[in-house]
């Protein structure tokens, strides 16, 4: 799955938005997925190699904005539809279970 610029642009501003609604910064999310900081800084503005590592940042995103009560800003790549072309691609990682496998 490869994304155009305009398609990046807008995935780094859709995470971006969804950040700020979770109010996490990017250290609470790597200690919580147990990343590395600068994996979830690459994550966060499109910029790294690991597709699957944006895909668990933008779960983990809506969970927990949801787990607020809150609703997540929609995403015009990343969307549910994608979601099983990116697992056939790259496979992503089930966030229940990274987050079973960091707490328990």
């Amino acid at each position: 799955m490869s994304l155009t610029r305009r398609q990046i642009a807008a995935t780094r501003d859709e995470l971006a938005i969804n950040l700020a609604r979770s109010g996490l910064s990017a250290p609470d999310v790597a200690a919580a997925l147990h990343l590395d900081l600068d994996r979830v800084h690459a994550s966060l503005t499109v910029n790294g190699e690991s597709p699957r590592d944006v895909w668990l940042i933008r779960d983990y995103l809506e969970h927990t904005i949801r787990l607020a009560g809150g609703a997540p800003h929609p995403y015009s790549s990343l969307t549910d539809e994608a979601r099983a072309s990116a697992r056939g691609w790259f496979g992503i990682a089930d966030l229940d279970e990274v987050l079973n496998r960091v707490d328990g």
